[in-house]
């Protein structure tokens, strides 16, 4: 269901501006992003890629939907990748990530295990917003 979602009319992901989304849909294109970056290849590929414009927004995201325990995962990822602090720009953001030092990528690897253990389920959460928020996204059916 939140595949057929990401790729609908009713979701801005990947279609509008992300500055330019409501909070709504920016919930869940951060989420999509994260979840769907992190699983393909870790926080690294995450802060690398287009993704980066969502990662300022990634820990209220996964507060917003109840996800309290990620959101913990991804603030201490970002600690470790951004010792001096997240860059505003999300270009500087990736640029850094493509020259992380050794022992920042093996951090990084050891968070990707706590985040792939998925103490909060993004997918039910993610789904009970999109629900809750049906002006912003449509009637939707739960599909087992």
């Amino acid at each position: 269901m939140l595949i057929s979602l990401s790729e609908s009319k009713k979701s801005d992901f990947g279609k509008k501006d992300f500055l330019k989304q409501s909070k709504e849909q920016k919930v869940f294109s951060t989420i999509w992003s994260l979840e769907s970056e992190v699983n393909n290849g870790g926080f690294i590929q995450y802060f690398s890629n287009g993704s980066a414009e969502t990662v300022h927004f990634s820990i209220e995201a996964l507060k917003t939907i109840g996800a309290e325990k990620m959101a913990q995962i991804c603030s201490d990822a970002i600690k470790i990748a951004f010792p001096k602090g997240l860059p505003s720009d999300p270009q500087k953001i990736s640029d850094e990530a493509s020259e992380f030092p050794d022992g920042v990528l093996e951090n990084l690897e050891s968070i990707d295990s706590k985040f792939y253990e998925y103490p909060d389920n993004l997918t039910e959460l993610l789904f009970d917003f999109v629900s809750k928020n049906s002006k912003d996204f449509g009637e939707i059916e739960k599909t087992s």
